[in-house]
């Protein structure tokens, strides 16, 4: 049967998302029989290949692969495909997108009936939940037939984007994109710019079908989403190609106008969004370039006659940024302006750091140096801006921030705290993006970390820790603001469930009541806690007692909620730092300053050894090291820090004998060491003092009586 369309689909490490892909246009109610699925792979170095080779040895029929050599971005990959391309009709799919079983069905027919060069239909901005959560299949409008026989006409359908800019929505015929070279722009991202343009001028027929059947997955890996990567630069460049494109087939002359609109939309006006979402660092020399280019073109934009109707009042006061000389502070004022209207009705997730560290690459997280007013300047947004109590922060802790959100930020409908080394993590143990959470919040109120089990209850752990007078302090103060909550506050001390982190989104509002509730409650109960005594740690009370103040709220409110893993990016600050400064002691064989600088650190930081702190256990590793060599020292034997002074060597010297150890404890008394056991013993000289000492770590009584018998046998002691 001859193929009717031949879809064409770039595919680069796109191994997560292909099969969905296929498989929906596997059910294409027209029949699979009738398309050429053509799947170029743009260089992927994931196993994309390999789901590609088996697509097409399953459907030998249907299917054709093609491998490039290298990376050609997109538009290298869809002209390579509409070089092999042999049906009349095109159509071109993203490889992490789908779409719905009727939608070529839906558009051949209106092109057929229609008699048309291009029919498109409207789509989903998915986050990849099922459908039953998102708008209607139907958008609501009627459909549009264009019939653009007219320059006057043409005019309009140019200036008004009529069927915007994306080319995975529609249905081509192959004559026009052939008979007109219509074609991408190779090696260079924000191609479909190009290439879209070029429809405008030579289309002659277009239908509108309004009716949801592409899903646009918003991926934040993407292309466009992938923020702080040079190839959104090429905006510029593809729109400058796409002028002088314009030039050469002579549409300069008769559509000047709509051109000049069509790159102040397409290049500035997008440029100056991009720099604003997509960018950490600001690319002054960028703007300078961009604003030079759109000057050459567009001399005057105040005599172009669309923009007083079509151009909004903030993208005319963007306009309004080529009539001066813009200053670098000036752009930054601007960029920060814009990026606070663009992330509207959006999910904002701020991350609290008082340390340098690497933010996740999504747009979805923002960096907050919490206690900013009070420490040096990390280069990230502080919570010291409009109304703060970052002075506080001792205090506080990362609930600074919280307070700064609660009273600054008002432009989007989702917000949560994360860490700068903790995070919810989806069900593949990766950091949450704007994909996982939307499902999760079109089902819950509030999203909060994993509960932990305690041996005792909440009550007891806490005084174990902590000064319990803080949170009976607490528990007044709720009694007397908000005494329906008291019972839920009872439980949960009674309970054994541990909440830590200060980790949650939620809805905005639900943020604001839960911050106005904590803030309420502490204003109260700090009328009663005293920190004077307290060591740094300690005095970080109001940060301590809130963690499970959100628990209780989540509970007083009534509040649908799940409970997200979290995941460790990094070792706690803290803890690298006292790594490193024990690294640096050893190194100069100071073993007692090791050993005084490790009890004041972990008496005043306890928190320090965690497991969420000290990934490895290192810390537990390196005291008994610090033991081993004060009793070396104290009996005059050197054999550890002989062996090494270099910590990461003595750490696995350690493990090793132990392990050894270990495996004596299983022999019988006269029985021989394995060889590699014995020679790695010898081979070190670890003294007897030192097992010994390692002895006593690891076995008491009877035991490690045993143990020393085998070693004599062996004549290691």
């Amino acid at each position: 049967m001859d193929k009717l369309i031949s879809i064409i689909i770039p595919c680069y490490n796109v191994q997560s998302y292909i099969d969905r892909c296929f498989q929906s246009l596997l059910a294409q109610t027209i029949g699979f029989d009738r398309l050429e699925i053509i799947l170029v792979d743009d260089c992927s170095t994931d196993a994309t290949w390999e789901k590609l080779t088996a697509i097409e040895a399953a459907y030998p029929e249907s299917v054709m692969i093609i491998h490039c050599d290298e990376n050609g971005h997109q538009g290298t990959a869809r002209n390579i495909g509409l070089t092999y391309a042999s049906a009349p009709y095109i159509g071109f799919v993203d490889s992490d997108d789908w779409i719905e079983p009727d939608m070529y069905e839906k558009l051949y027919g209106k092109m057929t009936a229609h008699r048309c060069d291009i029919v498109m239909c409207s789509n989903w901005r998915d986050y990849g939940f099922s459908a039953d959560l998102l708008e209607p299949k139907q958008t609501g409008k009627e459909d549009r037939l264009f019939q653009i026989d007219s320059i006057g006409k043409r005019k309009t359908f140019l200036a008004c984007g009529s069927i915007g800019y994306g080319v995975w929505d529609k249905l081509y015929t192959r004559e026009l994109l052939l008979d007109h070279h219509i074609f991408f722009p190779e090696h260079l991202a924000y191609e479909d710019h190009f290439f879209s343009i070029l429809l405008y001028f030579y289309a002659q027929r277009v239908y509108l079908l309004e009716e949801r059947l592409y899903h646009y997955f918003v991926n934040p890996a993407s292309t466009v989403l992938t923020p702080n990567a040079s190839h959104h630069f090429n905006i510029l460049t593809v729109d400058m190609m796409m002028w002088e494109e314009c030039e050469n087939r002579g549409f300069l002359d008769i559509y000047r106008k709509e051109l000049e609109y069509q790159f102040l939309s397409l290049c500035y006006l997008a440029s100056l969004k991009m720099i604003s979402l997509r960018l950490s660092e600001l690319p002054y020399d960028f703007f300078l370039q961009l604003k030079e280019e759109t000057l050459k073109r567009v001399p005057d934009y105040h005599t172009n006659p669309y923009i007083k109707d079509y151009v909004t009042p903030l993208n005319q006061s963007l306009l309004g940024l080529l009539d001066y000389p813009i200053t670098e502070s000036d752009l930054k004022t601007v960029c920060t302006s814009l990026r606070r209207n663009f992330i509207k009705n959006t999910l904002s997730i701020f991350v609290m750091t008082h340390v340098p560290f690497d933010p996740p690459q999504n747009p979805i997280y923002h960096p907050l140096h919490v206690g900013h007013a009070i420490h040096k300047d990390l280069g990230y947004p502080g919570d010291d801006t409009g109304d703060n109590i970052s002075h506080l922060n001792m205090y506080y802790s990362e609930l600074t921030g919280l307070y700064w959100a609660w009273k600054n930020v008002q432009n989007t409908e989702y917000i949560g705290l994360c860490h700068y080394r903790r995070y919810f993590l989806n069900e593949d143990h990766c950091v949450m993006n704007k994909a996982d959470f939307m499902p999760l919040l079109a089902r819950y109120q509030v999203i909060i970390s994993q509960s932990v089990p305690a041996e005792k209850s909440y009550e007891t752990t806490y005084a174990q820790a902590h000064n319990i007078h803080d949170l009976e302090a607490v528990g007044r103060a709720i009694a007397r603001l908000y005494p329906d909550c008291l019972p839920f506050f009872q439980e949960t001390l009674a309970g054994s469930k541990i909440y830590c982190g200060n980790l949650f989104v939620t809805r905005k509002e639900l943020f604001d009541d839960y911050a106005e509730w904590l803030f309420s409650i502490f204003d109260l109960a700090s009328e009663e806690i005293d920190v004077s005594s307290y060591d740094d740690y300690h005095k970080r009370v109001y940060g301590f007692l809130s963690e499970q103040l959100l628990y209780v709220w989540v509970r007083y409110r009534n509040l649908t909620y799940y409970e997200a893993s979290i995941g460790f990016t990094q070792e706690k600050s803290e803890t690298l730092s006292l790594k490193k400064q024990l690294s640096a002691l050893f190194k100069e064989r100071k073993i007692k300053e090791a050993h005084r600088l490790f009890i004041q650190t972990t008496k005043s930081r306890p928190d320090i050894m965690l497991p969420g702190s000290d990934f490895q256990m290192e810390l537990l590793t390196i005291l008994r090291i610090l033991h081993i060599c004060t009793t070396e020292e104290e009996q005059h034997f050197s054999s550890f820090l002989d062996y090494s002074t270099d910590l990461s060597v003595l750490t696995a010297h350690y493990k090793r004998t132990a392990d050894i150890l270990s495996r004596c404890a299983a022999l019988q008394e006269d029985m021989p060491l394995p060889q590699d056991d014995l020679e790695y013993l010898q081979s070190t000289a670890v003294s007897a003092c030192a097992i010994d000492a390692m002895l006593s770590i690891l076995f008491e009584g009877e035991k490690k009586d045993a143990v020393c018998a085998i070693l004599r046998n062996n004549r290691v002691l």
